[in-house]
């Protein structure tokens, strides 16, 4: 089960619902400084980052207009200005404005996307070093990654999750885990 950890969450997000859900408060809020904590971008992780296996989560996106998902490197930078992309320890796709799709490789890549998806699933598949990203409701493949060695994948990979640009005007809309469908 994936949680989120408040511990590396940007002060201006508010963890809430016992880790699953998240959503940008619009206000930096007092939270203990710590190495893990992203200083200068909404960006949040999981508790449990993975080295093997196989692994699914869904995030429901709802009607937000600005989000980024994916999983990062255990040693990613989490501090100062940075850019999401796979060099850097980051895999993940994005929508910006309620408009436009990408995945956040170099240079960008803008997906198709016929009808906005509500609830994203992600599938990490660690042997095959892939990691896919699929419209839940309609089962469409929207995005794989292929996560080498090389890039800057170090340790393990953690679920991540974004509200969006920080200068964006604030989105109170969660981006909530859904629990696993047995």
């Amino acid at each position: 089960t994936i949680v989120l950890d408040a511990d590396t969450a940007h002060p201006r997000l508010e963890v809430f619902e016992e880790g699953k859900s998240v959503r940008d408060s619009g206000t930096v809020r007092k939270v203990a400084t710590n190495s893990t904590r992203f200083d200068s971008h909404t960006f949040i992780l999981a508790t449990e980052g993975f080295t093997s296996g196989k692994h699914y989560w869904e995030v429901n996106v709802g009607k937000k207009n600005n989000w980024e998902l994916g999983v990062a490197s255990e040693s990613a930078g989490r501090k100062g200005t940075l850019t999401l992309c796979p060099r850097n320890g980051f895999w993940v796709i994005a929508l910006v404005d309620g408009r436009d799709y990408w995945a956040r490789t170099e240079p960008w890549t803008r997906l198709t996307v016929r009808k906005k998806p509500q609830k994203i699933g992600i599938f990490l598949d660690i042997a095959n070093k892939q990691l896919s990203f699929y419209d839940v409701h309609s089962q469409i493949p929207m995005y794989t990654f292929t996560i080498t060695d090389g890039d800057g994948r170090k340790g393990k990979l953690y679920p991540f999750f974004s509200t969006g640009i920080t200068t964006a005007r604030p989105d109170p809309e969660p981006l909530r885990l859904c629990p696993k469908e047995e």
